[in-house]
C-alpha cells in the first residue's frame, strides 16, 4: 500500500508529472484519465485509489520507465499479487462500511451486516482455497498474467482478518440472544439466555 500511494503521490504531486502522464493515458486510449489520490481522512479512497492504480499498473511502470525510475515492487510479480489481493479486500471492506451506514439503521441490522461479512470472509478462503476468483477479480487477473501463485498465504490472510472481525465484534456475540428476542419475541428462549 506505502508503494502504491508514494507513486501515485509522485505522479500526481508535480503538475507536470500529472500532465505528462494524464497525456500518456489519453494517447493509449485508457479507460481512466488519471490516477486516483488517496487520503487518509476518507476512508473510500483507499479502495478505489488501489483499483485505479492497479488498473493502471502498465501505463504507470511505462510512465516511470519514461522518466527513469525503477520500483522493484512493480516488477516483482509477488508484490503485484498482494496488491490485487488487498484492493480485492478493500473492495469488500468498503462496501461492508457503507453498508453500516446511513439513516434509520438499528442494531439489529447492523450486527447481521458484521455477521454476514464475517461468514464472507470464511467463503472468500474457502473459494480461493479451490482456485475460484469469483470474489477476486483482480487477484485472478493478475494470476492469469504472472502464473501459479500460493493460494495459502492470502487464505491465511483471510482467516487471520475473520479472527480481527471476531475480537473486534466480540461484544456483538454477547447480544445476540438480545438480538433474537427482539426480532422474533415470540419465539422459543431460554430466560437466561436473554
Amino acid at each position: 500500500m506505502d508503494v502504491a500511494v508514494k507513486i501515485v503521490n509522485s505522479i500526481r504531486a508535480r503538475s507536470l508529472r500529472r500532465r505528462l502522464f494524464r497525456s500518456q493515458l489519453k494517447d493509449n486510449d485508457s479507460e481512466y484519465e488519471d490516477l486516483l489520490l488517496f487520503c487518509h481522512v476518507r476512508w473510500l479512497t483507499r479502495g478505489s485509489s488501489l483499483e485505479r492504480f492497479l488498473n493502471l499498473l502498465p501505463e504507470s511502470i511505462a510512465f516511470l520507465d519514461t522518466l527513469g525510475e525503477k520500483h522493484e515492487q512493480l516488477e516483482d510479480p509477488v508484490w503485484v499479487k498482494k496488491l490485487a489481493f488487498f484492493t480485492n479486500s478493500m473492495g469488500h471492506y468498503n462496501s461492508l462500511n457503507l453498508q453500516l451506514q446511513g439513516k434509520e439503521k438499528n442494531i439489529i441490522e447492523l450486527f447481521s451486516s458484521v455477521n454476514a461479512f464475517k461468514a464472507k470472509l470464511k467463503l472468500f478462503a474457502s473459494q480461493l482455497k479451490r482456485q475460484n476468483f469469483k470474489y477476486s477479480p483482480y487477484l485472478e487477473k493478475h494470476i492469469k498474467l504472472t502464473g501459479e501463485c500460493n493460494m495459502e498465504m492470502f487464505c491465511s490472510e483471510l482467516e487471520n482478518f475473520n479472527q480481527e472481525f471476531e475480537r473486534r465484534f466480540a461484544n456483538f456475540n454477547n447480544l445476540q440472544p438480545i438480538f433474537e428476542f427482539i426480532s422474533f419475541p415470540f419465539g422459543e428462549f431460554d430466560n437466561e439466555d436473554i
